[in-house]
C-alpha cells in the first residue's frame, strides 16, 4: 500500500513539474516578419523632454512603439507605448544638445522594424530653469534659499558647504516638487561662509553650482528645561492624557505629548514661559508619529508673544510674531505619505519669526486648524530658536 501511494505522489510531483515547465510567457504570434515603420513623425521639444507624434503601421500583429535615445552620459533609454498611441514623451535630457531618437515599432513576436530617426533638440531642462532663479539669503542659524519650480518637477537642491575637515560637501538637500518655496540650512555658526548650491533631477541630470558668500545670523537652542507652562483662564482645556510639560521633555517620539480636550474648540492656544527673554528665530513643533500631517496635528497657526502676560488670559499685551502653514511636501491626500513627507515630519516643522521681532519671554502658541478640520490639537514636541543675548 505504501508503495502504491509512493508511486501516486511521485507521478503527481512529475506533473506538476512538467505542468511549470510549460509555463512559459511566450508571443502567441509566432513569425519572422518585421511590422512596417512609423511615418508623418513630427516632434515637439520641450523642456528636458520631447514629445514626438507619429503614425502607426497597419500591421494586424503591432504591439507597441518603443523610442531608444542615449543620455548624455551614454545610458541607453527606452520608452514604450501602447499600439493604439499617436505620441510618445522622452524624458530626462540634461542640456540642450541633439538626441538622435530611434522609433521601432514591434509586434507581438516582438519582431522590430528598422529604425526611423529623428532629432530631438531638448529646451533648458527644469533643473537648470530653477538653479537661475535661486536666490540665498541670510538667516537665523543659517540661510534661506527661494526656489521657483514652475514645471512643478521632482527635483533635489542640494546645499553644499565646508565640514570640519574643509571638505566642499553637501549639508543638506531639499526634495520638492511644489512650483515655488522657501527651504532653510540650519545650526551653522555666525560667520562670513561659503555656500553653493546645486539642482538635481531625477535622472541625475545636475545643474552648475551657484557660489555665494553669506554671514548667517546668530542663533542658538534655548535651553527646554527652563521652559514651564503658563496656564491662562482661556487656555485650551487638557485632555487624553495630554499634558503642557510633555512639549519640553525632549522626547519627539509618541510616548508623552500635548493633547486639548473634549472641551476646546478652534481656534484654540496654550500658553508658556521660555525661562529666558529672546529674540526668537523660530520655534520647531514634532506631529504625532503614527498620524503624520493628519488627524490632531496642527496646520495652520500663529504664534503670539508676550513679556506681561495678563492673568485674565485676554490677548492684551500680546504681540503677534508669526502666522503660519504647513505645507505637506507631496501635496498627497491625508492618510498617504511620500519619503519626502516623512522625512519633513522627522526633522520637525519650523515656524519662522522674523528678525525685527521683540524679545519675549511668553508664548501663545494659538492652532487655527488641524488637519483634518476638528477641535483637538495634539503634537509630541516644542524647541524654540533665538538670541538672548
Amino acid at each position: 500500500m505504501k508503495r502504491i501511494l509512493y508511486r501516486i505522489a511521485t507521478c503527481g510531483l512529475l506533473f506538476f513539474i512538467s505542468s511549470c515547465k510549460q509555463d512559459v510567457q511566450e508571443p502567441i504570434i509566432k513569425d519572422g516578419s518585421a511590422p512596417g515603420l512609423v511615418s508623418n513623425v513630427s516632434i515637439i521639444n520641450l523642456n528636458g523632454a520631447a514629445e514626438i507624434s507619429y503614425t502607426v503601421p497597419s500591421d494586424q500583429d503591432l504591439l507597441y512603439i518603443k523610442a531608444v535615445y542615449r543620455s548624455r552620459k551614454g545610458e541607453v533609454r527606452e520608452t514604450k507605448v501602447s499600439k493604439y498611441n499617436r505620441n510618445l514623451t522622452v524624458l530626462g535630457f540634461g542640456d540642450t544638445n541633439p538626441y538622435e531618437i530611434e522609433l521601432y515599432a514591434v509586434d507581438k513576436s516582438e519582431n522590430s522594424s528598422a529604425a526611423v530617426k529623428v532629432i530631438a533638440n531638448p529646451l533648458e531642462p527644469a533643473m537648470n530653469l530653477v538653479r537661475n532663479g535661486l536666490k540665498v539669503r541670510p538667516d537665523f542659524g543659517g540661510i534661506n534659499v527661494e526656489f521657483e519650480n514652475d514645471k512643478a518637477d521632482n527635483l533635489a537642491i542640494v546645499v553644499l558647504s565646508n565640514d570640519a575637515l574643509g571638505n566642499f560637501v553637501p549639508i543638506n538637500t531639499f526634495y520638492t516638487n511644489i512650483k515655488k518655496g522657501i527651504f532653510p540650512t540650519r545650526e551653522l555658526k555666525a560667520e562670513d561662509t561659503r555656500f553653493g548650491i546645486f539642482v538635481r533631477d531625477r535622472w541625475g541630470n545636475l545643474s552648475d553650482t551657484l557660489y555665494v558668500q553669506v554671514t548667517p545670523y546668530y542663533e542658538a537652542r534655548l535651553d527646554r528645561t527652563k521652559m514651564r507652562p503658563l496656564v491662562l483662564p482661556t487656555d485650551a482645556v487638557l485632555g487624553y492624557g495630554g499634558n503642557l510639560v510633555a512639549l519640553f521633555d525632549g522626547d519627539v517620539g509618541d510616548g508623552r505629548f500635548y493633547h486639548s480636550g473634549d472641551a476646546a474648540k478652534m481656534p484654540q492656544w496654550f500658553s508658556f514661559d521660555l525661562g529666558v527673554t529672546a529674540r526668537l528665530s523660530r520655534l520647531t513643533y514634532y506631529m504625532r508619529q503614527s498620524v503624520y500631517f493628519n488627524l490632531h496635528n496642527p496646520r495652520d497657526v500663529e504664534i503670539w508673544g508676550s513679556n506681561n502676560p495678563p492673568a485674565d488670559g485676554s490677548y492684551d499685551g500680546w504681540v503677534l510674531l508669526s502666522t503660519h502653514k504647513q505645507e505637506k511636501p507631496s501635496g498627497l491626500p491625508v492618510g498617504q505619505l511620500s519619503q519626502a513627507d516623512k522625512d519633513a515630519a522627522i526633522a520637525g516643522e519650523s515656524i519662522p519669526i522674523p528678525a525685527d521681532a521683540p524679545k519675549v519671554r511668553y508664548i501663545r502658541f494659538k492652532t487655527l486648524r488641524n488637519w483634518t478640520d476638528g477641535t483637538f490639537v495634539n503634537f509630541n514636541e516644542l524647541t524654540a530658536w533665538g538670541d538672548t543675548r
